[in-house]
């Protein structure tokens, strides 16, 4: 494995020998195993710089101004309470009081139910960083007995971070990095000439996905104009990794003031697609799990706040550097950034960035996590200061502008095109290693330089489909995630980042491999996968990106690179295909495979519904037989080991005839296979006629801790355990059990009867309560058992003619009465007998 260099933090740093053995830094001595550090407080800054108040924590965010500032936070943690609507997503304005001087911070659950800390926060002003181990943070203790998790965790992630994060001054291309670092080669270099945008200057035709530069006419509507100044002076200072080459001269700041004037003076071509959606509801926390779990820390480094779960990643197993952010909050507001993520190729449209299916809430939520946006009103953040173009300014910025062939890369007025530049060396000029007048700069690494200069020397000799087809998966960067002929793919680090359905194995966490995909799936499904309408696999986390124009060739590319000559299936009997796929006598598909609305028996893999549409003949064949040869450690069996068939009764064994008869059947549409239990005609409807029937399932407005109680005298009750209360009645029909019996992933029910009634969702869950089940009498009536505060609450329901008979009891004594509701909509009446300690409500329905 090829290790990282680190620069610019003490001194210069391998990272696999810094694993192996901690560099000790002058001036500091070693901590908590070996690890550099010096005494402080407070992690990160020295103890006489922010005293910590007594029961309070520091909660610290650094610059690359040798400064940071922060707040010293207070919490207390609040108990769970029930969701309701409100104006505060997810959460009733009356559930949480919160006292004065502190906010609310909560987090939801899909249990019907939330929790979180009430937090008081007193900032403190900016401090002096010290160098360490700890890129932009000063020296780390962990002495400090409030912080000492924390601390902890700083220390562990720091060589996580070194290692993920962009920290050389060369333009980063990653598909460059990973593939042709280690020596230079032509493909290499055609790759670099594309995506460091020379065609775009030079000219000639890389076969590749055309790279431009964003749109720039809603530039100073979008990003800061301060933070925008500073990147045309120095791209790569602004932004680490960047792309885009020094044009500018940063000792001309006339020059660069004019441009943005001139840049601010473009008018959009939709000016109201530019124009940020107000904001509502903020949840940074939310913003983090997305991020780490969508699929964005495939390109992007992930962030020391967020752990896996399978723990934080070893140094060592970053293979390559990540995309790095320029600094955010520097360059975005929250409402321009949120619109950015939600769609970049509105901005970029060559695909670089591409867009991940998501609701504009997930993007203002990640949004807000990136850029450490703290309050969760969204409304009360601030926007982008108000800039007007002067207009001598402006039009001094266009021949500025013309004169640096900007329309080279990006889409500009007609008054400022480009034409392109013929190449007559191969060294000196945008491949010198110092900077020349009146010439675009990159900080070429030595690598990057060679690679070009071998391009150039080859350019005219054309390239293969082979190679053109793998180069563009390197350039839009799709081996992040996807393994090709056993390259790319996730490296071990960010591996531990993709998420799904456990059951499932690798299979339900990682992205499929792209290996032979071209002859596995019909043209027609891939291309429509490459432009984001076809979704298989929703158990992944991990989203499927959308390129845009980028993608356009790529299937048709795929197809023919991995198109080779295939034996026809044939013989294929769709009567003999649901036989086999189903249990009956078959060999059980549907076990573990879903079927059109069907759910699986067991685990849910993907649908086998679409298969005659999604997959080739006859690499489904190959497949079949060994399906471990497609993609290891899959759980899926092979019925035709060594292409002999394991059953012989259908077909005669013959497997040519089996498979073929498989993918017939599924092509048919000819209904389903056979096994499935029976959904229709009440085969599974729970029917009370003797005694109540009680089961425990998921139900709307109940929640995941739904006890539904059946009455054969026709009104049926809804209990929710979490909350200990009662929740929904309704008359009718009791419960079809089918999907909770069925579905490994049963979804939330709806009470099948009529005139449904329900109980007040309570303000708040008392901070003591504890479910204690329910028992049943000889009849088989539920008796509910919770207790509050130590006091133990015993709730009866019976069912009565068209109606339900309520009796709470509990020790008078040691309570006084609970508070009682009732459900609207149904006559209620106390019976007689009530007292202190025992009452008793009859509810009719009307």
């Amino acid at each position: 494995m090829r290790s990282l260099p680190v620069k610019g933090l003490i001194g210069e740093m391998d990272i696999q020998r810094a694993v192996k053995r901690q560099v000790i830094p002058k001036g500091y001595r070693t901590v908590a195993g070996g690890r550099a550090s010096s005494a402080s407080d407070t992690p990160g800054y020295p103890s006489t710089t922010i005293p910590t108040p007594e029961g309070w924590r520091s909660h610290l965010s650094a610059s690359n101004s040798g400064t940071a500032s922060g707040v010293h936070r207070k919490e207390r943690r609040f108990p769970g309470v029930t969701l309701a609507d409100s104006l505060t997503p997810g959460y009733p304005s009356t559930t949480i009081p919160t006292p004065e001087g502190w906010r609310n911070h909560l987090s939801a659950r899909n249990s019907g139910t939330a929790s979180g800390v009430h937090r008081k926060e007193g900032r403190f002003p900016g401090v002096t960083l010290a160098d360490s181990l700890t890129p932009g943070y000063g020296p780390v203790s962990l002495r400090d007995k409030g912080m000492r998790a924390l601390a902890k965790a700083v220390l562990l992630s720091v060589l996580l971070l070194m290692a993920a994060a962009t920290l050389h001054a060369e333009p980063l291309v990653v598909g460059f990095e990973r593939f042709h670092q280690d020596a230079p080669t032509v493909e290499g270099g055609r790759l670099l000439y594309n995506e460091l945008g020379c065609v775009n200057c030079h000219g000639g035709d890389t076969g590749l996905p055309a790279r431009r530069g964003p749109d720039l006419s809603s530039a100073t509507r979008r990003v800061e104009v301060a933070w925008l100044r500073k990147f045309l002076a120095n791209p790569s200072a602004a932004h680490a990794g960047s792309t885009m080459p020094q044009i500018l001269s940063a000792d001309k700041p006339e020059d660069i003031e004019a441009v943005v004037h001139y840049l601010d003076s473009l008018q959009p071509a939709s000016p109201s697609k530019t124009k940020p959606k107000p904001l509502g509801h903020v949840n940074a926390g939310r913003g983090g799990e997305l991020f780490h779990t969508f699929g964005c820390v495939a390109c992007h480094a992930p962030q020391a706040d967020y752990t896996p779960p399978e723990g934080m990643p070893k140094a060592a197993e970053f293979t390559y550097r990540s995309i790095g952010f320029a600094n955010l909050g520097e360059k975005w507001s929250l409402a321009t950034l949120a619109a950015f993520i939600n769609d970049p190729l509105k901005v970029r449209p060559d695909g670089r960035m591409p867009k991940t299916a998501m609701e504009l809430d997930d993007a203002v939520d990640i949004a807000g996590y990136l850029l450490h946006y703290e309050s969760s009103e969204g409304k009360s953040a601030p926007g982008l200061p108000p800039f007007k173009a002067d207009p001598a300014l402006a039009e001094r910025g266009r021949a500025i502008v013309a004169a640096a062939r900007c329309a080279a890369c990006h889409q500009l007025p007609q008054d400022v095109t480009a034409k392109p530049v013929a190449l007559t060396q191969h060294e000196g000029g945008c491949l010198a290693p110092q900077a020349a007048s009146g010439v675009p700069h990159y900080a070429l690494s030595g690598p990057q330089r060679a690679a070009l200069q071998l391009f150039l020397a080859k350019r005219e000799q054309p390239a293969s489909l082979k190679q053109l087809t793998d180069l563009t998966l390197e350039a839009l960067n799709c081996l992040a995630c996807h393994e090709r002929d056993g390259r790319g793919g996730p490296d071990a680090a960010r591996k531990a980042y993709f998420l799904g359905d456990h059951n499932l194995g690798d299979v339900g966490r990682y992205p499929p491999p792209l290996t032979g995909i071209g002859r596995k799936l019909q043209p027609e499904w891939l291309q429509k996968v490459l432009t984001g309408e076809y979704r298989v696999r929703p158990y992944l986390q991990t989203k499927m990106p959308i390129f845009g124009v980028a993608t356009q060739k790529l299937g048709a590319m795929l197809t023919a690179t991995d198109a080779r000559k295939e034996s026809a299936l044939t013989g294929g009997d769709d009567t003999a295909g649901r036989k086999l796929m189903g249990t009956q006598g078959g060999i059980g598909c549907i076990t573990c495979h879903r079927f059109g609305e069907h759910a699986s028996l067991g685990i849910q893999a993907l649908d086998l519904s679409n298969l005659g549409q999604r997959i080739q003949p006859a690499w489904l064949k190959e497949y079949l037989i060994n399906p471990a040869a497609y993609r290891p450690g899959t759980l899926m069996p092979s019925f035709w080991p060594e292409g002999k068939a394991s059953n012989r009764e259908i077909l005669g064994g013959d497997t040519d005839r089996q498979i073929a008869s498989i993918y017939a059947f599924a092509a048919s549409a000819n209904g389903e296979p056979e096994g499935f239990p029976p959904k229709g005609g009440g085969q599974f409807e729970l029917i009370p006629k003797d005694r109540p029937i009680v089961q425990r399932t998921f139900m709307e407005g109940v929640g995941t801790h739904a006890i539904l109680v059946g009455f054969p005298t026709g009104v049926h009750l809804a209990y929710d355990g979490q909350n200990a209360r009662p929740a929904l009645a309704w008359k009718g029909k009791f419960f079809d059990a089918y999907n909770t019996w069925f579905s490994r992933f049963a979804p939330f029910e709806k009470p099948p009867g009529e005139a449904i009634v329900s109980w007040p969702a309570p303000a708040a869950a008392p901070p003591q309560l504890r479910f204690g089940g329910y028992r049943l009498d000889k009849q088989g009536v539920p008796t509910f058992l919770y207790a509050i505060d130590g006091v133990a609450f015993a709730e009866r329901f019976e069912g009565v003619p068209n109606g339900l008979h309520r009796t709470l009891t509990w020790n008078a004594a040691a309570r006084n009465a609970p508070a009682i509701t009732h459900p609207a909509g149904v006559s209620v009446t106390e019976d007689p007998g009530s007292a202190p300690g025992h009452r008793s409500f009859t509810y009719l329905w009307k």
